[in-house]
Parts: structure tokens; sequence; C-alpha cells
């Protein structure tokens, strides 16, 4: 008599959701957490750093540039190393490597010491990213993976909200340190947990060790309805050996879809985290004093918790388009800024919605990218299109810094920041038709099986 077979994407696909994936969420939210915590650090003290070192805009620009050169080495080496090891050890891998040069950041007292620190933060800081992105897409139903990856990245907002808070209400009594050295504590805390209580990716098990005990656990946990016998035989749909080449990112439907992501991570990028890098340096010019610019950034980092939440199931529904009206706003946003001429009484709410729309559509990016590859090569795929769109994180705020110190007019470099998003609104559109091809042709299949 033959063995049942059981192919665990479609288990997965076509399941309920169940306190397996809930755990998996709020695993990736507490990950994102103290990761956004540590990357929000430097942008919402970047003011009290350039006053502690008696340094200029050009040298933070530095700072920025070095701690997002890291962001993108990391992404690419530890989309590799959850390929090959598992999403999981890439999690708690990336986790450390962010945790432990923020904790130590107490003993900078260069900026040198701070571009090396950073640069060696911003490997964990990327690195966790792809991880994190495929461990929520492999965990989710097909009709819930938008969703399930914006809920995990609520915990970016909470950390960016935190930081922020930190900065307005405790750096001026400890110090410009502190919201790295409590980035760097709560994260050598959290890869403790997160060795005991993380599960590993049911997808990825099954790929590796499809006859293992520990794959059958997962399966049974995650189907807890469904009941396998003894000898069931499960199996992923790919090649169990499957060697994963660059070039297979182009293959097939690929060889539009990777190239595109790329653009619209990069140009993304150019403006989403240069905003975010100078954001309380541009309203402190506006007049605004530094507690007051760190609560600001605190309050769009809130506010984009509650938009991601609300964009969530919009994601599932329209995909890359929901993408694209996020962008207009943002760029809409940011463009009033520059030539509206605001007093500082909307100028800062203008402000917080430029943040709020920005971080929606960078985050947007992240739950949709890992929709357009299959599980052999979500993590590397991620990996690349963050690291890819990363490279713009190098030059964006460095040239910022630069413009920044050469006195050109606020309006101007706003505008420079905004000019990136027609290029994420064009591609985000033409992104979508690829995806709403490929979500009617999972409709049809379904429809066929049923």
């Amino acid at each position: 008599m033959t063995a049942p077979r059981v192919d665990v994407a479609e288990l997965v696909d076509s399941g309920r959701l169940n306190p397996l994936q809930w755990r998996i969420v709020l695993m990736a939210v507490l990950i994102l957490w103290v990761d956004g915590t540590d990357f929000a650090a430097a942008n919402v003290a970047a003011p009290d750093i350039i006053r502690a070192l008696h340094t200029d805009r050009a040298a933070m620009g530095m700072v920025f540039g070095a701690g997002n050169f890291g962001i993108l080495v990391g992404s690419l080496f530890f989309g590799y190393v959850g390929d090959m090891y598992g999403r999981k050890l890439g999690a708690i891998a990336g986790v450390l490597a962010y945790s432990t040069p923020a904790f130590l950041i107490m003993f900078a007292g260069s900026v040198h010491d701070m571009v090396v620190l950073r640069f060696l933060a911003g490997l964990g800081i990327g690195g966790v990213i792809p991880n994190v992105i495929a461990l929520l897409n492999e965990c989710a139903p097909r009709r819930m993976r938008a969703t399930l990856v914006s809920l995990g990245f609520v915990g970016y907002g909470l950390g960016s909200f935190t930081s922020a808070q930190v900065v307005a209400h405790l750096s001026p009594h400890f110090g410009w340190q502190t919201p790295f050295v409590l980035a760097g504590a709560m994260g050598l805390v959290l890869a403790c947990i997160l060795a005991f209580t993380l599960p590993e990716s049911v997808r990825f098990l099954t790929m590796r060790a499809p006859d293992s005990a520990r794959t059958r656990a997962m399966v049974a946990a995650i189907a807890p309805d469904r009941k396998f016998p003894a000898d069931t035989r499960f199996f992923i749909a790919v090649p169990k050996a499957q060697k994963i080449a660059i070039a297979d990112l182009f293959k097939q439907q690929r060889r539009l879809v990777t190239p595109l992501l790329w653009a619209c991570y990069f140009a993304d990028s150019l403006t989403y985290m240069t905003l975010i890098s100078w954001f309380t340096t541009l309203l402190t010019d506006a007049g605004l004093a530094q507690s007051g610019a760190a609560s600001a950034y605190s309050w769009g980092a809130l506010a984009a918790i509650v938009g991601l939440v609300a964009v969530a199931r919009p994601l599932d529904w329209f995909g890359p388009f929901a993408t694209a009206a996020t962008a207009a706003c943002g760029m809409l946003c940011i463009l009033a800024l520059a030539w509206g001429a605001l007093p500082l009484a909307a100028f800062v709410p203008v402000a917080i919605g430029a943040y709020t729309m920005c971080n929606i559509t960078h985050n947007s990016l992240n739950a949709i990218v890992g929709t357009f590859y299959p599980t052999s090569m979500r993590a590397k795929g991620v990996g690349w299109a963050t690291g890819l769109g990363r490279m713009a994180l190098v030059a964006g705020p460095l040239i910022t810094g630069f413009l920044l110190a050469a006195h050109l007019p606020m309006r101007d470099v706003l505008a420079l920041i905004a000019a990136p998003y027609v290029v994420v609104i064009a591609t985000s559109c033409v992104l979508g038709l690829f995806w709403r091809d490929r979500a009617a042709a999972g409709r049809l299949a379904t429809a066929q099986e049923a």
C-alpha cells in the first residue's frame, strides 16, 4: 500500500490561522521592535550626537551611510544564511549582530567609533528582515500573507516610537547613548528568548528534512485539525537539494519582476530612509526643540502603526496598487513641506503625515515582496530586493548631509527627497499587474481543485 503524501505548501496555503502562526507573528513583532529601536536610535538622536561629538552634518551623514551600508551587506549575507541554515538561525544571528555593537556604543567617543559601530549594527538590522519576511510568508495561508507580514512590521513602528520617546524623556538625563544601549540590552535578552520560543519555518523544514520528527511535529501544529498516519510522507513541490543561484531570480516571469522590485526598493529607500534619517534635524531647523522633534518622530511612528494595520487587508486584496496609493500620499506631503510655506503649527502635522505615509509605503513593500518568490529562494529574493534597495541608503542620507551642511534651501532638499517616489508609484503599478494576474491564476487553481 502506497504511503499517503501531503504537500505542506498547499496545506499551509489552504489552512486557517492557528495559535502557532499567531505565535510566529508575535515573535516577529518582538524581533522587529528591537530592530526598529536600534535603527531609529541614530535618526532621532542625530542632533544630540552632532552636539556631543562636536561634529557637523556631513560627518553625521557618514554615520548614517555606514549603518546603511551595513544593512545592505547584512541583508544579502543573512538572506543566504536563512536559505541555507533556516529562518530561525538567520533571525537569531541577526538579532545578536545588531545588539552587541548597539550595547557597546556607550564607549564611543568619536565619529570614527560611531561609523564602525553603526556599520556592525547595520549588519544585523538588515539581516533579520529577509528572514522575518520569509518566516511570516511561509507560515501564512496564501490569502493572508501580506496581512501577517504587515502585522509583523508593526514591531518596526513600535521600535521607532520607543527610540523617540527615550530620546525625548530619558536622553536629557542619561545621555545620547541611552536609546542605543537600551536596544542592545533588549536584543541580547531577546536572542535568548528566541532560541527557545521561535519556531522554524515548516516549509523550510519540509524541504530539508521531510521525514524528521521535528517536521512532523511542526506540520501537526500548523494543521491541528488534521490527523496524519504514521507513514505519511511530507513534501514541498521543489527538488530537495535544489541550489539557488542569483540567476534563478531572473527566470520565467521573475526576469521582469525582480528588476522592478529592485528599482522600487531603491527609489523607496532614497526617499523614506533619507527622510527618517534627517527627520528630527529638519524639524529642529524649522524651529522645533529637540524634545519636540523627537516627540513628533514618535507620533509619526505611532500613526504608521495604525496605518499599516489599516492597509494590511487592502495589500492582500490589491497588492502593489495599495503601495502606489500610499506612495502618492507621502510624496504630496513632502512636496507640501517643500513648497507650502507652512507655519510651524502646520509644518509639524504635515511632516508627521509624510513620515507616516512613507513608512507605510516602505513596509507595504516588505509585505508583498516575498509573495513574488517560491519557498526555495524566498529569503534570497527578499534579501537581494531589500539589500539592493539599501544601496540607496548609503548615498541618500550622506548626500543630504552634505546639502544641509552647505545650507541648501530646505525647500530644495525636500523636493529632492520626494522625487524618487515617482519611480515607486510607477513600478508599483506595473508590479500590481503581475500580482493581479498571479492572484487570478491562484483563484482559478483553487476553484478547479474544489
